[in-house]
């Protein structure tokens, strides 16, 4: 092969790599979701504490033990509270134990304790693990944390929690698992997802970017892939769910309605044995972030990513390096092999690429790889420029 036909293939290759990385975004466009669980999960009923705006935070602890009070008696089950609780209760400290019994009302409630770089000030205690095969440095540290109070740790399990929404708002995606001193452990998501499954975190595992959760039999319940920071994404492109929401002083007043015969302000029997998630709605305990649809808050956000798990999740693999650049090559040498009208360059570069985003289809489907189309576009550039650019530098003064 000539001087001129080499810088032809590795321009050509160049430029489909270029194609491909401006494609990025785009990488999920028309590949299926991941199979869904063994096991139907039920869509998670939002608590929120909106009612209580204009009380200055932290609120009393007595609003929060009366809510739990009030729905333990429908077993509602995985309970989890997504508020930083980290402070004991300065007005009346003996609300730390009433919630806490509150608490130990529910099968394994889950508290956050907010994953910080290590300081001083912070908290370091060990957290379950789950089994790992494969490195996990790019996995996000957890080495330290902004832990609820004591007292409330005695009857709650406590998981780490750390979200971080992009440079322009929007939070794309929530973290699953965290590494912490070279051992996987779970997010306050994860425990709470797989308390629903009924999945044994113990023998479930993470092999390379693939959750695989299983349960006390050993069981596969559902392989979850995840990104390279072991998070995966909130499906902001689907249309507005609309879970079910209740205030907690509505739902307080429920029950003392339902307790003296009056028609309830809430049906609370609709919470049986459903998920749970206590959650702040507001901006100086829950910043808003941005979405496609307007401000939304965290606790939603959970909700999108939690349907998304339960309904299939979405890939979020991406091809190793050494096969995207195996492929832009291939289609580069392709190009190369001889000589042909451009029209029969077009059909070539569109069968190649339409076998290429078939494979990724695939790929996607049973392996939860993306990328099929950023990678069948950059295939289809390469293979189409390789032979024009080696006939003009074969052909120019250029050497």
């Amino acid at each position: 092969m000539t001087i001129p036909r080499v810088l032809a293939l590795m321009a050509a290759a160049a430029l489909g790599l270029l194609t491909a990385t401006t494609l990025v975004p785009w990488s999920r466009v028309g590949l299926p979701s991941c199979h869904p669980p063994s096991k139907v999960a039920a869509s998670p009923v939002l608590l929120t504490i909106e009612d209580l705006a204009g009380d200055p935070w932290p609120w009393p602890r007595l609003d929060l033990t009366l809510a739990l009070r009030a729905i333990s008696p429908y077993r509602p089950h995985p309970v989890g509270i997504l508020l930083p609780l980290d402070a004991p209760d300065v007005f009346e400290p003996v609300q730390d134990d009433q919630l806490s019994r509150a608490l130990g009302a529910f099968d394994s409630p889950v508290l956050p304790a907010v994953a910080l770089p290590p300081f001083p000030q912070t908290q370091k205690f060990t957290l379950p693990e789950i089994p790992h095969q494969g490195s996990i440095q790019t996995l996000r540290s957890a080495d330290s944390f902004l832990a609820p109070h004591e007292r409330l740790q005695k009857n709650a399990a406590v998981a780490a929690w750390k979200v971080t929404p992009e440079a322009d708002g929007m939070l794309n995606r929530l973290p699953m698992v965290f590494q912490q001193q070279g051992v996987v452990i779970p997010s306050w998501l994860l425990i709470m997802y797989a308390q629903e499954m009924e999945a044994d975190l113990s023998r479930s595992e993470l092999r390379g970017r693939k959750l695989i959760l299983r349960d006390s039999q050993n069981r596969d319940i559902q392989t979850i892939p995840l990104d390279l920071r072991g998070s995966i994404p909130v499906d902001w492109s689907s249309p507005e769910p609309t879970p079910t929401k209740m205030e907690i002083r509505g739902v307080v007043l429920a029950a003392e309605q339902e307790r003296i015969g009056v028609r309830p302000y809430y049906d609370l029997s609709t919470l049986s044995k459903r998920p749970v998630i206590l959650s702040g709605a507001l901006p100086e305990v829950d910043p808003a972030i941005d979405s496609p649809w307007g401000k939304s808050t965290l606790s939603e956000a959970v909700v999108r990513a939690w349907q998304g798990l339960a309904q299939g999740p979405r890939p979020v693999l991406h091809p190793p390096g050494w096969l995207i650049l195996t492929v832009l090559f291939s289609g580069a040498t392709l190009g190369l092999l001889r000589s042909r009208p451009w029209r029969d360059s077009v059909v070539e570069s569109l069968i190649l690429a339409g076998t290429i985003y078939g494979l990724g289809w695939l790929a996607a489907k049973f392996g939860g790889y993306s990328g099929a189309l950023p990678l069948a576009v950059g295939a289809a550039i390469a293979t189409f420029l390789a032979s024009p650019l080696a006939s003009w530098l074969e052909k120019s003064d250029v050497r």
